[in-house]
């Protein structure tokens, strides 16, 4: 009956020592020492039926064996579950008893478990049944055993002091007290018998129930424990869950050594999978959109190698078929030796700002569209002055044609003249209506390489005949030869011609020697070009600077207060920056600045 129990108790033991690694040390120790103590208890057994002296002998060995691992056993079970002890009274133990075993090496074949056993004498109880008690002579090795587990008493003692001392008072008292109280039971009936004072068989397993008893207790209330600690996390995981959701988040943790994936219901959701199926690395990948999931593997193996947080967005394609825009933002835990262990984080549907992105680059297209359709309704009559030239060349060019073919004898030569100036004035009137149709066009961006020469003389043919209906002189000059930038040309005409308009319309109430605006663009740095529209005008008030950009604001009487905005945007767009300052004499300047193509930087 002990020996059932303590296997059962040891087979326990065992299996929570093997998922618990924090205390795997101490439950293998215990499920150890009762495996010993089974042993035990059947060693006693058979010492109460034995038949012979050489048997008696053989068990009395065995025993003093399975008595050393005992005390060995509840030494080191005693020093790692308490968590500290004094280790020399704890290696004292071992030695003592080695010691002592030494007597049965040096007393000769006789010798057993420090006594000669001389005899077999049969014993009854009170109930009639019979046993073999051992008749024997004890040696003065014998002693090294006692003293070996009055140190261990003392062991136990001392770090059960310690234990509570620490707050660990229940662990101290119950466990440590109950290993004592076997030591002191079990020492105490086997040096008795042993001595011929009580007619009893060994009984040391008995007294070991009374620390499965307190073991047994102790299990109970991990149990117990653990049922209430299960119970609190999973109210909390209900009350998280709860949390999330109304915040639209969902939680998620990757076991890097298990590789796998749990993840709140929000969180699976989110990414489309049911709350059943078991989630992994490749699973999850599965589930992205083909164009992210490099992406995301980049940014993961990025955070384990880093050590810096994850921080991704990245598209999921739902069983529906439609497309949702995921966050994703995690750490990285990892042990001791620095080694990533786990990886926790949250996740959140963007879909509704991405979409709003979007929707907000359409407007600003639509707004810098309006904004070209304005300028061109500014420079409508210039722009019809400068069609009806080469249109009215042509007619008279027809006209003359005509009657030069009237004759008997047209003059080819003549008609060869007017044939390449009506081909060169057709040229003319198309680069005049493809210079409409490129800013009146609704595009995407297109970044490629730019020559800022050629888009100078396109706003400056744009605003030719405006410039001289007004009386302006306009002068430009590309310092440093032509110089090749990366952008959208469409784009870049637009910016330069919101600027130029400005600097013409600051400059339209002045006297006509001082009406004069500049372009002018530079190398600036090694990297970037610089582009300035400089006006003569009045200036701009000071207060006023710092909200020329701003949408909708404005300094003319029936501005609308969005072209200084989407140029703006549009040179941003492009990797630079605009600003205004006043001249030191008088007017303004317009600058902004645009990466250089790749062939235009210097080695």
């Amino acid at each position: 009956m002990v020996a059932a129990a303590c296997l059962t108790l040891a087979l326990i033991e065992l299996r929570i020592g093997l998922g618990q690694q924090h205390q795997r040390a101490a439950r293998f120790l215990f499920a150890l020492s009762a495996c010993v103590m089974a042993a035990i208890a059947g060693l006693e057994l058979a010492l109460t039926q034995v038949e012979s002296i050489e048997n008696a002998e053989a068990l009395l060995r065995g025993l003093g064996t399975a008595v050393g691992l005992i005390l060995v056993t509840l030494m080191g079970f005693v020093w790692v579950y308490f968590g500290s002890a004094n280790k020399w009274l704890g290696l004292a133990v071992p030695c003592l008893y080695v010691i002592g075993m030494l007597g049965d090496f040096l007393g000769g074949p006789a010798m057993t478990y420090h006594q000669t056993v001389t005899g077999l004498r049969t014993v009854e109880t009170f109930g009639g049944e019979a046993f073999i008690m051992l008749e024997r002579a004890l040696s003065f090795w014998n002693a090294f055993l006692y003293l070996a587990t009055a140190m261990l008493i003392v062991f136990v003692g001392d770090a059960s002091v310690r234990l509570w001392r620490r707050g660990g008072r229940r662990r101290a008292l119950v466990i440590g007290g109950s290993i004592m109280l076997f030591l002191l039971a079990g020492g105490l009936h086997a040096a008795l018998v042993s001595a011929g004072e009580v007619s009893t068989p060994y009984m040391i397993s008995w007294a070991y129930l009374a620390i499965l008893l307190a073991m047994a207790s102790e299990l109970s209330a991990d149990v117990l424990a653990a049922t209430q600690l299960g119970d609190r996390l999973q109210e909390s995981e209900r009350r998280i869950d709860q949390a999330s959701a109304a915040a639209d988040l969902g939680m998620w943790s990757w076991d890097l050594a298990g590789d796998t994936i749990w993840a709140t219901g929000r969180a699976r959701a989110l990414v489309g999978f049911d709350g059943k199926e078991s989630l992994d690395r490749t699973r999850f990948l599965s589930a992205l959109h083909p164009e992210d999931r490099e992406v995301v593997n980049r940014a993961t193996e990025n955070a384990l190698v880093s050590g810096h947080g994850l921080e991704t967005e990245f598209r999921v394609i739902l069983p529906e078929g439609q497309t949702r825009w995921i966050s994703s933002r995690g750490q990285v835990e990892r042990d001791a030796r620095g080694k990533p262990i786990l990886m926790r984080g949250v996740v959140l549907d963007v879909s509704a700002r991405h979409k709003a992105e979007a929707d907000l680059l359409q407007l600003r297209t639509d707004l810098a569209h309006a904004s070209r359709v304005s300028n061109m309704g500014q420079l409508a009559s210039a722009l019809a002055h400068e069609l009806s030239q080469p249109l009215g060349a042509i007619l008279r060019n027809t006209e003359a044609a005509e009657l030069f073919l009237q004759h008997d004898t047209p003059d080819l030569d003549e008609l060869r003249a007017i044939l390449v100036d009506i081909r060169q004035d057709d040229q003319r009137a198309g680069r005049v209506i493809e210079r409409l149709r490129a800013l009146l066009q609704r595009r995407s961006f297109g970044s490629r390489s730019l020559s800022m020469s050629a888009i100078v003389d396109d706003v400056v043919a744009l605003t030719r005949n405006d410039a001289l209906a007004r009386k302006v002189k306009f002068e430009t000059a590309i310092v440093a030869g032509d110089l090749h930038v990366l952008g959208d040309p469409v784009q870049l005409q637009q910016v330069l011609l919101n600027l130029v308009l400005n600097a013409m319309d600051a400059v339209t109430e002045l006297p006509l020697e001082r009406r004069r605006v500049r372009l002018q663009a530079q190398r600036h740095g090694e990297h970037e070009v610089e582009v300035a529209v400089t006006d003569s005008g009045t200036g701009i008030a000071p207060d006023r600077l710092l909200h020329l950009f701003q949408p909708f604001y404005t300094t003319k009487p029936n501005g609308l207060g969005i072209g200084l905005s989407i140029s703006r945007t549009i040179v941003e767009a492009h990797g630079g920056r605009i600003w205004a300052d006043n001249n030191q004499i008088a007017g303004a300047t317009f600058r902004f600045t645009l990466p250089l193509a790749v062939e235009a930087i210097s080695p």
